[in-house]
């Protein structure tokens, strides 16, 4: 009889040694985005990169886990290992396994001189540092661009990270509505592409 081929291993010690540069720098973007929006609405915010500590066994734990989660998800789909190379899975599925699981570990520590951190910006850096990662790097999406921006006010506003942020932070989610949220961003960019809403002539 003979031995059953493995599935092939999506997150490699090359992919995940990316990733991880990449979520390194998102948090770094992130922080300097948030200094930067601070300063032009006057408002103080006492949080520098010196303040920020990443935990790399939860890093790590986080992207075991989403390969174990793709691999189940591979065999009770009845994946062959030559077919994950022609079909594959969707980006959405990839990204919403993947970012479930960065959410679901502790990553991101934040830390000031005080011993209470009174910024409300703080609790939302991992989140935004994720959603950036699984975005860019698997989605090859930008959700603070067209269609996923709309009118608020006097300024754009990207509509569609303000909800995710919400579920992510208030609701309940799972991998699977991720995936479904992933998956419809990326079909939207490629209906729409990078087209610009028509203006009146």
């Amino acid at each position: 009889m003979s031995e059953e081929k493995s599935l092939p291993v999506y997150f490699t010690e090359e992919r995940i040694k990316k990733l991880t540069e990449q979520f390194v720098g998102s948090v770094g973007l992130i922080v300097r985005t948030m200094k930067k929006f601070a300063a032009q609405e006057k408002q103080v915010f006492d949080i520098s990169a010196s303040c920020i500590w990443l935990s790399q066994p939860e890093l790590e734990s986080a992207f075991r886990e989403a390969e174990s989660d793709l691999q189940f998800l591979m065999t009770r789909r009845g994946f062959k290992p030559e077919q994950i190379l022609s079909e594959g899975l969707a980006e959405g599925k990839i990204a919403g396994i993947l970012a479930f699981r960065l959410l679901r570990h502790r990553i991101v520590h934040v830390g000031t001189r005080d011993e209470v951190i009174r910024d409300k910006r703080a609790g939302r850096i991992q989140e935004l540092a994720v959603l950036r990662l699984v975005s860019g790097a698997i989605l090859t999406v930008n959700f603070e661009e067209h269609p996923f921006m709309e009118q608020h006010g006097s300024r754009p506003r990207p509509w569609l990270l303000h909800e995710l942020l919400y579920l992510i932070a208030r609701r309940h989610f799972n991998q699977e509505t991720l995936a479904l949220i992933f998956d419809t961003a990326v079909r939207l960019r490629k209906v729409i592409g990078n087209a610009q809403p028509a203006t009146a002539g």
